[in-house]
């Protein structure tokens, strides 16, 4: 990967071909685009949270995602912000899926640990794997023609009343918060998004 701007390209191309009628349903349902449009196994996976620190784990063969049992469990009925980490943390693995199945296939990996360390090394390069599948997932759950129109809606609103809300941190929080149920992410990932997309980076 030699950057955002190519990831974003085959997440735009991923969109097309995976989402296709549900493009515009916010959230993205991330189970229903793995289990049956990518036909990959959901396998649930006791203390994977516990044991590694992540909710979610593409399969050494690409054919399936591990997803933290507990979490699971809890998709549907656990606290909300559980569910948004989950959803990122599947869209994250699907940006493995999409982006680095061809070269992991010519790897050779012994335990999921041992995969996972290839994930955050990628041999020294400078725009890792994990970074990658970040900035996939990001741009997946909030897309950007979504995320620009909410935020002319808000700056709409504030404009004449308090034309100085673009300089104000509590207002970006106060933009992010409102926008993380909208997109069912966490508010951290709006404003990462915002940063990331330039439509309203942190001073």
């Amino acid at each position: 990967m030699n950057g955002k701007e190519e990831v974003w390209e085959i997440v735009e191309k991923f969109r097309q071909e995976t989402l296709r009628e549900s493009s515009q349903d916010l959230p993205v349902d991330v189970f229903t685009l793995a289990e049956i449009t990518l036909r990959l196994d959901v396998a649930p996976f006791n203390d994977l949270f516990s044991k590694h620190c992540i909710d979610a784990a593409i399969m050494l063969d690409f054919s399936g995602i591990y997803v933290d049992a507990e979490a699971y469990i809890l998709w549907e009925r656990g606290p909300v912000w559980k569910q948004k980490r989950l959803r990122f943390s599947v869209a994250h693995e699907l940006g493995h899926f999409a982006l680095h199945q061809e070269i992991a296939s010519k790897l050779k990996f012994n335990s999921l640990e041992e995969f996972r360390q290839w994930t955050r090394t990628n041999n020294g390069q400078k725009y890792s794997l994990e970074q990658a599948a970040n900035e996939f997932a990001g741009r997946l759950l909030v897309p950007l023609d979504r995320l620009s129109s909410f935020f002319d809606g808000f700056a709409a609103r504030f404009d004449k009343e308090f034309p100085e809300w673009h300089a104000n941190d509590g207002m970006r929080r106060m933009f992010s918060a409102s926008a993380s149920d909208k997109f069912g992410v966490n508010a951290d990932v709006i404003e990462i998004r915002l940063d990331r997309e330039s439509l309203w980076p942190a001073e």
